[in-house]
């Protein structure tokens, strides 16, 4: 399955005006033919998240070419990964595994148990925030393919750089 996570767009997609720089906008992911997309609405535009969407947040458009590269931070990648626990699907738990595995790394998640979900692994995670627990299936991903998450997820920056 293909992952487009791709930095804050020019346009609109409710309006299809140009979203102005320093704005504040919504994302949203959404699953469509498969692949899970990144949306952006102006805040004129922004009626909520529709019922199909994976998840959402707010954010703010860059004010310069340099800012488009914007790192995700913590709060919006756990944000994202709340969303993501609510409702998973099939098309979710690559994404959500990745999610998990930066969350960890940044310390945001606590690895509690290695536990079997349906006769697979998963990891029960907790934040540190005392959210959860969390039970997350293990992935079998290539390496190219956690890098390319992470380098929609993160641009051009490590996710070391990033934390």
């Amino acid at each position: 399955m293909d992952i487009n996570l791709r930095p804050v767009g020019k346009y609109c997609a409710g309006s299809g005006e140009a979203l102005q720089p320093g704005s504040t906008c919504w994302s949203v992911l959404r699953e469509i033919a498969g692949k899970i997309v990144r949306e952006d609405y102006s805040e004129e535009a922004w009626d909520g998240p529709q019922e199909d969407s994976l998840g959402h947040w707010q954010c703010q458009i860059p004010k310069s070419a340099e800012e488009v590269r914007k790192v995700m931070d913590t709060d919006s990648l756990l944000a994202t990964f709340l969303q993501l626990t609510e409702s998973p699907n099939t098309a979710q738990l690559d994404y959500l595994y990745v999610l998990a595995l930066l969350l960890l790394r940044r310390k945001r998640l606590i690895l509690e148990d290695n536990v079997e979900f349906n006769d697979q692994p998963a990891m029960r995670l907790i934040g540190s925030g005392g959210e959860g627990p969390f039970d997350v299936l293990e992935r079998s991903l290539t390496d190219e393919q956690v890098a390319e998450f992470q380098e929609q997820l993160f641009g051009g920056a490590s996710p070391q750089q990033a934390a």
